[in-house]
């Protein structure tokens, strides 16, 4: 239904995490999946468990998305040996949590050049592989893009970069002329995860399940397949008109308009 048979998906940061669970979730829609990590080995090993859990074509490359050499050599190793892309996912992201008044400027740099620099250099790189064949983006946003954080300040700042980035790339590369197809750019903006970092994040007392639980109309997680979803979802010809959109995966919880609790 998602017509995502043999098409060509390149997933950064997705040795693991939301990265990995997107990229099961398009190989099981017959798409082609590269996988593209600073962890050069864990990327690897990923990509070798799709091909063996789905079949079908799968690769892996050591990217570091704060560099904009490292990132062009990926996708110049991808036109070399594929000749084309089809979708681009931006998964890599980190989080550094520190109070604003302690927060060091090393920090600031690395957190902004992994959550919106690499995003941006990836997006310019993909869209001149996709040239005129045209083709989808989908950037991993945050729900915090959208509700205050304390002590996360420089987080929630990246992630509200992101949805900006993806309505400005949007509005620039939807424009369908003379034939070719446009390049939609949407981004995801996941609330709470049932992953295994917010379980520890529960037994150390970082964050509190109760109150988690609380400000979530749907009172639940959401699972990594349920964003993974979301994201197969955009980068489909089902969502043929949708770009610029940011899509929070929240449980209703922005709807509510309540703040964070984490």
């Amino acid at each position: 239904m998602k017509n995502l048979k043999g098409k060509l998906v390149l997933i950064t940061g997705g040795a693991g995490g939301l990265g990995y669970s997107s990229a099961k979730a398009f190989a099981g829609e017959g798409a082609r999946v590269i996988l593209a990590d600073i962890q050069e080995d864990a990327a690897a090993e990923s990509a070798r468990r799709l091909k063996d859990e789905y079949g079908g074509e799968s690769a892996a490359y050591q990217m570091n998305v704060t560099r904009v050499d490292s990132i062009k050599s990926v996708f110049s190793s991808i036109q070399e040996r594929f000749g084309r892309l089809d979708v681009l996912v931006n998964s890599a992201g980190i989080n550094i949590r520190r109070p604003t008044v302690e927060y060091l400027e090393s920090d600031w740099d690395k957190l902004i050049d992994v959550n919106l620099k690499g995003t941006f250099f990836c997006c310019q790189q993909a869209a001149l592989l996709m040239g005129t064949g045209g083709g989808a983006i989908v950037n991993f946003s945050s729900g915090s893009s959208a509700r205050p954080l304390p002590g996360r300040a420089p987080y929630v700042a990246s992630k509200g970069g992101v949805n900006a980035l993806t309505a400005a790339l949007a509005a620039e590369w939807g424009k369908d002329t003379q034939g070719s197809r446009a390049i939609r750019v949407n981004a995801v903006a996941p609330g709470w995860i049932a992953t295994e970092m917010l379980q520890e994040g529960f037994r150390s007392g970082v964050v509190s399940q109760k109150q988690i639980i609380a400000a979530v109309p749907f009172k639940r997680l959401a699972s990594p397949e349920e964003i993974a979803s979301a994201v197969v979802f955009l980068a489909s010809d089902e969502a043929s008109y949708i770009t610029g959109h940011t899509l929070f995966i929240d449980g209703g919880q922005n709807a509510l308009g309540l703040p964070d609790l984490g």
